[in-house]
């Protein structure tokens, strides 16, 4: 089956990528099921369906289980890189790890560093102050209706212009006029230059243009549909998509990658590095930011065809910071230091046994340190971190980058939906395949992130598991 971007975008149904499709003749049926990628996802799918009788074979491009939960144990620390926060409403979650015996802790702020002293040590317009400070810093340059709400919080503020969403399935719904971009929000709300570019610094996206406000009225929704207390998994999040691993009945092929996917009336077939294998289902849990660039032979809907080659997912890179002491303790000042330097981005201290640092930058940020050779990026980062909080003159070292963007498995840290993709992205977590079904985090109805993972690969496998 062949078919350009262009062909794929209209009629009522298209193949999602072009691509030469491998023939089913290259190999005969090896297993019930094959799940492309071992994240929460794919895991939680695989144990449902061997529960339900079925042969399952998991593949994974990495030499690692955990897709996007990544604890990185070659570190000081063994710090997370990805799926850090376990919500209190993530009840699927919660029973996996209660039932594998993963434990979990709480008391670790907000997931990405230790509990931070109260406030942020704020680096804007050139000038460092402290949250107690901000209100009276010439680096704010804040209208006087805003000058109290610090850059972090500044957002926050806007939330009561947002859609409404009663329950956080109700995006699925939503009127296509509430579908804006963040950007246009704030601006019918009367948000000032300064404000914009404050919020959009170290916006949990791209751009303030490219965000639906009805991805912040969704994440709202679930906010307050589980609030509670958040907690962290001990060891480290990759101990619980391993311990899932470890529980099914076939060890996770790892360092094997999927370069086609083709569909037909009796079943799936995935072209490998030197063979390929046939299934008589196929269940890929990877980000479409990765299957966007793998040959897929299916039909699909105009709505799933635009999502697979244009979701948005966040551009995040970081850097893991060794420090000689926690020099940090001496200053008086908050943990977290918050930016407006593109390349710093927020920091957030991880811990002073081992003492570590943790810079976090998304969107354009994210872009300049990924083109930084390793090198001239230390030198840059230890350089304004020195200048941005004199205590740690001297004491910074091991910089160690990552970036999730640059990863080819996943091209991103997360999905968020995109201005004007609601309606598509409501219609993509809809859709039934026949033979070839998707699932992952992006193509969650009522949750997000790591519970979104395991509610989408929970209904799909429901859903394969009915027609074996």
């Amino acid at each position: 089956m062949q078919a350009d971007r262009r062909s794929f975008l209209k009629g009522s149904s298209a193949a999602i990528i072009a691509g030469a499709a491998p023939r089913a003749a290259w190999a005969t049926t090896q297993a019930d099921v094959a799940i492309i990628g071992a994240g929460l996802a794919g895991l939680n799918a695989a144990r449902i369906l061997e529960r339900a009788g079925a042969r399952v074979i998991v593949v994974e491009a990495e030499n690692r289980i955990g897709g996007r939960l990544h604890t990185l144990d070659d570190l000081p620390g063994a710090p997370d890189a990805g799926g850090i926060q376990v919500g209190a409403g993530y009840t699927r979650l919660h029973a996996i790890a209660d039932e594998l015996g993963v434990a979990r802790q709480t008391g670790t702020g907000a997931g990405v560093g230790r509990g931070q002293i109260p406030g942020n040590l704020y680096h804007v317009n050139g000038i460092s102050t402290p949250s107690s400070g901000w209100n009276e810093s010439s680096a704010n340059t804040l209208n006087a209706d805003k000058r109290a709400s610090e850059p972090a919080t500044l957002l926050r503020t806007y939330f009561g212009k947002l859609p409404q969403l009663s329950a956080p399935a109700d995006w699925l719904n939503a009127q296509a006029d509430q579908d804006i971009s963040i950007r246009q929000m704030l601006l019918q709300a009367g948000a000032s230059a300064e404000e914009l570019r404050l919020i959009e610094t170290n916006l949990n996206g791209n751009s303030l243009s490219g965000m639906s406000q009805l991805h912040l009225a969704r994440t709202l929704a679930i906010f307050h549909a589980g609030a509670g207390a958040v907690s962290t998994i001990v060891g480290g999040a990759q101990r619980l998509p391993e311990a899932m691993a470890a529980n099914l009945t076939e060890p996770v092929r790892k360092n094997t990658l999927v370069s086609a996917i083709a569909e037909d009336n009796g079943g799936v077939t995935l072209r490998l590095s030197d063979h390929a294998i046939r299934v008589r289902y196929c269940v890929c849990t990877i980000p479409f930011s990765a299957l966007r660039h793998i040959p897929v032979a299916s039909n699909v809907t105009p709505p799933l065809a635009r999502m697979v080659a244009d979701l948005p997912y966040t551009r995040a890179s970081f850097a893991y910071i060794s420090a000689r002491r926690p020099a940090w303790r001496e200053d008086g000042m908050p943990d977290t230091l918050w930016t407006d330097d593109p390349l710093i981005g927020r920091v957030f201290v991880l811990g002073d046994e081992p003492a570590m640092l943790k810079l976090w930058t998304t969107g354009a940020g994210a872009d300049l340190l990924d083109r930084l050779a390793p090198d001239v990026a230390e030198k840059f980062i230890v350089e304004r971190l020195e200048n941005m909080r004199p205590s740690l003159r001297g004491q910074l070292e091991n910089v160690q980058p990552y970036s999730w963007q640059k990863s080819p498995h996943a091209r991103g840290i997360y999905h968020h939906i995109g201005t004007g993709m609601a309606a598509d992205l409501a219609s993509a977590t809809r859709w039934v395949g026949h033979r070839l079904h998707l699932a992952g985090e992006h193509l969650a109805q009522a949750t997000s992130g790591m519970e979104g993972a395991l509610e989408s690969g929970e209904r799909t496998a429901h859903l394969v598991a009915a027609r074996l």
